[in-house]
């Protein structure tokens, strides 16, 4: 527990001092909300390796339902890369951000984000891949512009994945460690959700909005503690110790609920 609360000292901002209340007590109105949602865990449940999760023509429908009842005002901030997302979400031609950030398309163009050492990355990249060679039980997932090891299949291996992979980028002025469930990514330091979910605020079908978030996990919280201090609305899916006002049980619940704020049933 000790290391949990120092992650959230480490980031810049306090741990719950109280529970969330439960997310069904809540009613947002659509023509002043602004959504942004979290994919993986929070709109579609986690799968055993990156590539098994399975997006159902419900989910598709829903996020249609949304982005009309919104006005266009519903945004994807993910943490895979964003052609990633636009495979799975062939029909959505909202905004959508990839990467914690370093990607990010609006109106169906790719807008510039980021730029890093390319070259350093593709160092880090090769050093990563040889590990998880080494180590089966672990998964690689190679990004844009970053690079992830899952250890979902033996989480024993969670000590040895983060001494390996401080080492690697320990005094880097460039790229840093973010956890994330049953795995940890190195990415550039100058990319997080709370910076993406700024920028596109400023986006014309966003701007003056009241602004929702949700998402499961660590690479989230930021994102949540940048929309309570804007007095907007955080949303936490699943178990975990957080900074948002709310949380449902899972992905499922979080769409029923999303189902009925669109003034719709869900199968």
């Amino acid at each position: 527990m000790q290391n949990q609360w120092d992650y959230y000292s480490m980031v810049g901002f306090a741990p719950e001092t109280h529970s969330p209340e439960e997310l069904e007590r809540l009613t947002i109105t659509p023509e002043d909300t602004a959504l942004f949602l979290d994919f993986d865990g929070t709109l579609i449940d986690i799968a055993p390796t990156p590539d098994a999760i399975r997006i159902g023509d419900d989910d598709k429908k829903l996020l249609s339902a949304l982005s009309e009842r919104h006005n266009g005002a519903v945004s994807i901030v993910s943490g895979r890369n964003l052609k990633d997302v636009e495979q799975y979400l062939e029909e959505f031609t909202g905004t959508v951000s990839g990467g914690h950030g370093a990607e990010l398309r609006h109106r169906s163009v790719q807008v510039p984000c980021i730029e890093c050492d390319l070259e350093r990355l593709e160092h880090i990249k090769n050093v990563v891949r040889e590990f998880a060679i080494i180590n089966p039980q672990l998964i690689a997932e190679d990004k844009s512009f970053g690079i992830v090891l899952h250890f979902r299949q033996d989480p024993s291996l969670e000590a040895k994945v983060r001494e390996f992979l401080t080492g690697l980028v320990e005094g880097d002025d460039e790229f840093g460690l973010q956890s994330a469930k049953l795995a940890i990514e190195i990415k550039p330091k100058c990319t997080s959700k709370a910076d993406v979910i700024e920028r596109i605020m400023s986006f014309d079908e966003f701007a003056g909005r009241n602004v929702l978030f949700a998402g499961d996990d660590e690479t989230d919280e930021a994102g949540f503690a940048w929309v309570n201090e804007r007095g907007g609305v955080s949303v936490k899916v699943g178990d975990g110790l957080t900074c948002a006002h709310y949380r449902t049980q899972s992905p499922e619940t979080f769409k029923h609920w999303l189902w009925s704020q669109a003034g719709a049933t869900g199968s």
